[in-house]
């Protein structure tokens, strides 16, 4: 029955008693938006400015939403971004509006705010009534003369004489679960309130310490040696791990691969006992033993060969990776602190990027595919005899079978090579 009454009052709005008054009616919805209507007596052309979005503390704003805009009587409105601009010539008008924004859960409680303010010129008497689905359990109002419970169930505020730029903000409190809350609270428009703590910029530094950490485990890992695996190599018929050859194993462990590939190219008859040229190079040559068989360093080509079996990690992609998404950051936070806020979201790429170029530093040279290749080349028990063999036991700095070829003297001609100059 006390809704019914609140209602009809809404519906038809007293007339101001004095000129230059208003009286105000505010009526809760039960979706949470706050109905408006206000009858104000208007001697000389006035102009009253809605603010919807007004400061709420720590470098934050609360920010509403005026809908529905009507005016019976002689008088126009303007919309900008954060304020609704109301001029009313001389003689009585009733304003309508709708605002979205104004209750926030308080815990234990809900709290409905809203401010009266903005008119240029004072008002000889301003009476305000809000009703609700429930009875407010606590009234508060900055700049009134009276705020209290009547005995319909409204809440009704007084102020004698409202001055030009003076304003009223009255809060109600109420029983929890009442209305939806659909308060929000966004940065304010300042530096400072670009670089705020809100809960999406506190989501995105708790998913950054995640991945921090979920980031610092994979390095953990990759760095860890596992146990050795049953290396793969069969005499007959004759197959290496994953097809490789004596060059890769001597990439992957540290050792030389131009004298592991070159004893390779003997074994196979590409090279001579005095390390020059025997055969000519075919189709079945890579080009990094076409390089060694030429007399060249085949690194660059052996490294490139490697990376592209998927062993190694091409070199300096993590670290180009993570300054670029550094530089990212430092855009998306001053292009953040200069429009919509909520900066520190480009501080935290910024710190993703500069996280994931130092570790670059301390990532292994080898892949996954690589660090199991690895460890299936430290198992030398499942290594054959025969000179086949050869360059595969000196790439991986295992005793060299006793076969027919002369190492001693092929290593000897090979490092005179070397010394000698290219023609």
């Amino acid at each position: 029955m006390r809704w019914l009454c609140a209602a009809l009052v809404l519906i038809t709005p007293p007339l101001p008693a004095l000129p230059n008054g208003a009286e105000i009616e505010m009526r809760l919805q039960p979706d949470g938006s706050l109905s408006v209507v206000e009858a104000v007596d208007v001697q000389h052309r006035t102009t009253r400015t809605i603010r919807l979005r007004v400061p709420s503390g720590d470098h934050r704003d609360r920010v509403h939403t005026l809908r529905d805009l009507a005016i019976e009587g002689s008088g126009s409105a303007e919309r900008r971004a954060d304020a609704v601009t109301v001029t009313l010539n001389p003689g009585t008008a009733i304003l309508r509006y709708t605002v979205d924004g104004a209750v926030r859960d308080a815990g234990d409680r809900l709290e409905v705010t809203w401010t009266l303010a903005g008119w240029d010129t004072a008002r000889t008497l301003v009476r305000a009534s809000f009703a609700a689905p429930r009875i407010a359990i606590g009234v508060r109002c900055t700049g009134c003369t009276a705020a209290q419970n009547d005995q319909t169930g409204l809440t009704r505020f007084a102020v004698q004489r409202l001055e030009p730029g003076q304003t009223l903000d009255i809060a109600v409190d109420l029983p929890a679960g009442t209305v939806p809350a659909n308060a929000r609270i966004q940065p304010a428009k300042t530096l400072a309130g670009a670089f705020a703590l809100t809960a999406p910029v506190a989501t995105a530094w708790a998913a950054f310490g995640l991945l921090l950490l979920a980031g610092a485990v994979s390095l953990l890992l990759a760095r860890r040696e596992g146990r050795p695996l049953p290396s793969g190599f069969t005499a007959e018929p004759f197959a290496t791990p994953d097809g490789v050859l004596p060059g890769h194993i001597a990439l992957l462990r540290g050792a030389d691969p131009v004298v592991v590939t070159a004893v390779d190219l003997a074994i196979r008859g590409y090279l001579g006992p005095d390390a020059g040229p025997a055969h000519p190079p075919d189709d079945r040559l890579t080009g990094f033993e076409r390089r060694v068989l030429a007399g060249d360093d085949p690194r660059q080509d052996l490294e490139a060969d490697a990376i592209r079996r998927g062993w190694l990690r091409p070199p300096g992609r993590a670290r180009r990776a993570g300054i670029r998404i550094t530089c990212y950051g430092l855009f998306l936070t001053i292009v953040l602190a200069l429009t919509a806020g909520y900066a520190q979201l480009g501080v935290i790429l910024t710190l993703t990027g500069l996280a994931l170029a130092l570790a670059a530093r301390h990532l292994p040279d080898r892949t996954s595919r690589g660090r199991t290749l690895a460890r299936r080349l430290r198992d030398p028990a499942e290594l054959p005899a025969g000179h086949r063999f050869v360059p595969y036991a000196l790439a991986l700095g295992r005793p060299v079978p006793d076969t027919a070829f002369a190492l001693g003297e092929f290593l000897v001609a090979l490092q005179d090579r070397r010394r000698t100059p290219a023609p």
